[in-house]
């Protein structure tokens, strides 16, 4: 912190009480300026003298605490009134319950870990002027030369105070924005979308409502938007998924679907290869079906020999999968009971047809499902997810800023929370290969991260878990790979999730179990700090985070492009 922005804390006119009470934690204090009724002003700036949320210094010697007033109220049965109207001055004279934060050093603002030493019974206690508190909250002693400050929001009271935050604390340990409805999510989001982008920062925003519709940024559209077109749209074709991504949109039983819709799946792949190609021996049908039965299997081995290497990411027909799942439901040797050949495959198998018939029935649903056109059998020619991350993420790419609206993914068989889990997967692969790093790291923004994390889906037998930005919350920092969340719902975010974000953007929180999952989330955050949740006005956060000396209640700036996240207005509706 620079030797001239900081000044003495110690301002005689500030000065509101002293501490006639310590305990480890907290202060009581006798606030002997506080029971006139107003509040005073020294130079134009207000002194709350007594107000709850007032950040107050006690003057210690050679160190100063930083301490919050959290509760006021006047010792004595007999009071029964605080009426400042009275014909001859107040004498009133209240006690406060202080929260002690930080111990910092009087000179310079730089603050200690924990508390050097506690106050003594008579130390002064003085109003904490805004701009030292706006200091300390920055943090900017620990700063390194040249870095970044972004202007991320102001003092609830005083709006000409800016707090400036590093990139670095804010996103280098992950970054979660939290609230209920209307608490102004997503005007931080947004807010702090603009701040990356004007610094220069490189970023994806993933957006399932399409609320960011409003940021000027590079837009790509997954399934039919209004505003698709052949340049701005998406797909990312089923082939590229992977097998539990696959089994988990599919749903097949585990015993008797799975291994065929397997042995399915890696047929359709051998006739995408060989279908254009002779001296194969494959029997492969006008309607590109592998045939098996009676069939010799010395040239599908072949085959699979020949595509070992490259097998996996290899393409297949999706609305060939359910007949030729009747393809493989053969007997796996032929001839007969007593002179098996196991050179060849047996006839059919109608049983396994039997068992697999709400399966091929599902397939061919969703064959048809005109909402699903974004990910199964899709045209080559338009763009895919997985090719745009992995453009983007190169140090060539142009735009700094890309949105992926996902409005029109539907929520049906799972294929929204499906694709979101495949998008974080991809983006961990690109970071592991080296291409997002330290030196060119990448922010991913999520909004409605409840829909995504923590999901399980598929039936008791067979459930899938959708970990990928679980894991990258857990190991992405290392490889330069960061999220920022929002979420209204907290308590539907892994805790193990949770507890490896640094930095926390806490809205209104109204409902108790949110407010535990916080508190067990941040060792910062007590009971005292968490008591201001409920209460928080639209657009007021509490930011706290292990790169944060105290958590604070600031008010977040307002974003130039403001999403689209307004109420129905009833009374105009109703009134047309």
């Amino acid at each position: 912190m620079e030797q001239k922005k900081w000044f003495s804390p110690y301002d005689p006119t500030r000065r509101i009480g002293s501490v006639i009470n310590v305990s480890a934690t907290e202060l009581i204090v006798n606030l002997s300026s506080a029971g006139s009724g107003e509040a005073s002003w020294s130079f134009g700036n207000r002194i709350a003298a007594g107000e709850v949320n007032e950040f107050v210094f006690i003057d210690v010697g050679e160190t100063a605490i930083l301490g919050r007033l959290v509760k006021v109220w006047i010792e004595g049965g007999e009071r029964l009134s605080v009426d400042g109207l009275a014909d001859k001055p107040s004498v009133n004279h209240p006690i406060g319950l202080v929260q002690i934060l930080v111990s910092l050093n009087p000179t310079n603002g730089r603050n200690h870990k924990g508390i050097k030493q506690h106050p003594r019974l008579g130390s002064q206690i003085y109003s904490a002027h805004p701009r030292l508190v706006s200091l300390l909250a920055e943090g900017k002693q620990d700063d390194i030369a040249d870095q970044i400050h972004l202007p991320l929001a102001s003092l609830p009271h005083d709006v000409s105070v800016t707090i400036h935050v590093t990139p670095e604390k804010l996103f280098s340990r992950h970054c979660a924005i939290l609230g209920a409805t209307g608490g102004g999510k997503s005007y931080s989001m947004t807010n702090i979308i603009e701040q990356v982008r004007d610094a220069g920062g490189k970023a994806i925003v993933i957006d399932p409502t399409g609320e960011y519709e409003s940021l000027e940024c590079e837009s790509y559209y997954v399934g039919n938007h209004v505003n698709a077109t052949s340049a701005n749209t998406l797909t990312f074709p089923h082939w590229q998924f992977t097998d539990s991504d696959i089994r988990a949109f599919l749903r097949p039983s585990a015993q008797s679907q799975s291994p065929k819709l397997d042995a399915a799946i890696e047929s359709q792949k051998i006739v995408w290869q060989f279908r254009n190609s002779q001296g194969h021996n494959l029997d492969i049908t006008a309607q590109f079906l592998l045939n098996k039965s009676g069939q010799a299997k010395i040239p599908y081995e072949n085959a699979l020999l020949t595509m070992n290497g490259f097998i996996n990411t290899a393409p297949w027909m999706f609305k060939n999968i359910a007949d030729q799942i009747v393809n493989e439901c053969v007997w796996p040797n032929g001839g007969n009971a007593s002179n098996p050949n196991a050179t060849i495959w047996g006839g059919r198998a109608d049983n396994d047809v039997g068992h697999c018939l709400n399966l091929i029935a599902r397939i061919k649903s969703y064959s048809n499902n005109p909402n699903l056109k974004w990910m199964i059998d899709v045209d080559d020619k338009i763009q895919t997810i997985p090719n745009l991350i992995e453009n983007f993420c190169a140090p060539t790419y142009k735009n700094k800023i890309i949105r992926l609206d996902l409005s029109e993914v539907p929520f049906e068989a799972n294929s929204r929370e499906i694709l979101v889990n495949a998008i974080g997967r991809k983006l961990l692969s690109v970071a592991r290969k080296g291409v997002i790093s330290h030196e060119a790291p990448l922010l991913v923004f999520i909004d409605e991260a409840h829909q995504f994390l923590n999901k399980r889906i598929g039936e008791d037998t067979s459930k899938f878990e959708l970990d990928a930005f679980g894991n990258i919350a857990k190991e992405g920092r290392k490889y330069g790979l960061n999220t920022i969340i929002a979420t209204q719902r907290p308590r539907d975010i892994p805790e193990d999730v949770l507890s490896q974000i640094g930095t926390l953007i806490v809205h209104r929180l109204t409902n108790h179990h949110d407010q535990e999952i916080v508190k067990k989330a941040v060792g910062s955050i007590d009971q005292r700090s968490a008591s201001f949740l409920p209460v928080l006005g639209q657009g007021e956060a509490l930011m706290l985070g292990v790169d944060f000396p105290f958590p604070m209640t600031v008010k977040m700036k307002k974003p130039i492009n403001v999403p689209t996240s307004k109420s129905a207005s009833f009374s105009k509706s109703w009134r047309s």
